[in-house]
């Protein structure tokens, strides 16, 4: 077997938010490092992953060598600001059971931490919830 192509991960993750997103009522997802700036206060979501420690499974006299990936997933969730936290709950619920202890595409999903509200969200004229979601990938090589 051979190494696990992090872009492949990154591009399963994204499809899953874009897929979900699409749905009625559909709502943008912006990933890390694209421009995107809003044009109106409408609701949208900020993506980024990241991969973090990477850890042996076995012994190097074994045969077959596996590690476990760890990532995190970071969902940023932008709704109007003035309106209460509803909408944004709404969506973090939603991103909740797209996520919550999911085993697709190879990735196994932890249960989500969060939203927690931000005080000083930004862009300005939005109120901004974060959410984590720890993530592990198994490799054989």
């Amino acid at each position: 077997m051979t190494a696990v192509d992090l872009n492949i991960i990154r591009k399963n993750i994204e499809g899953r938010l874009l897929s979900e997103f699409r749905k009625a009522p559909p709502i943008p997802v912006v990933f890390n490092n694209i421009p995107f700036k809003p044009l109106t206060d409408d609701t949208f979501i900020l993506s980024e992953i990241e991969f973090t420690q990477s850890e042996y499974i076995d012994f190097t006299s074994n045969p077959k060598k596996s590690n476990i990936i760890n990532g995190q997933l970071t969902l940023n969730i932008f709704t109007k600001d003035g309106v209460g936290v509803g909408a944004n709950l709404t969506v973090a619920t939603r991103l909740r059971n797209l996520f919550n202890r999911v085993d697709k595409d190879n990735v196994f999903y932890e249960s989500p931490n969060g939203p927690v509200l931000l005080q000083n969200g930004s862009p300005e004229g939005y109120l901004q919830s974060r959410m984590t979601i720890d993530f592990q990938i198994f490799e054989e090589l």
